[in-house]
């Protein structure tokens, strides 16, 4: 699972004593119809975004997982999702970091993918 640039960055600066970032006080989850990059986030029909909540992370793994159902995200036409985003807002926001479904969820419009607590995985390398 990579972190954006901008992450990665607030990550450093917390960890060696740069900048101190502000934790967000929410994190939302947006489907996408493509393998998310660094440059694109390739976010789909699926709307409004959903609030995740993570739970503490695991030592000496280094993951996290989802700690709440993820549900409240409506496809607005069809498509199939294949990766996901963490954002900072519901709405425009900074994405924080990004994945790949270990499978694609398909989609009718008017359907609501979910995620059931502990299958999103972050995991850092």
């Amino acid at each position: 699972m990579p972190l954006t640039d901008v992450f990665e960055k607030q990550l450093l600066d917390w960890g060696l004593g740069g900048a101190a970032a502000s934790q967000p006080t929410q994190r939302w989850i947006q489907f996408a119809t493509a393998s998310p990059t660094n440059a694109n986030a390739f976010d789909g029909p699926f709307s409004p975004r959903a609030t995740v909540t993570f739970a503490a992370a695991n030592s000496p793994q280094g993951s996290v997982t989802n700690l709440n159902t993820i549900s409240v995200v409506t496809a607005t036409a069809a498509g199939t999702a294949v990766g996901w985003n963490i954002y900072d807002r519901s709405v425009g926001g900074t994405r924080i970091a990004y994945g790949t479904c270990t499978a694609a969820i398909g989609c009718k419009s008017g359907d609501q993918p979910a995620l059931n607590p502990g299958t999103l995985k972050i995991t850092l390398a």
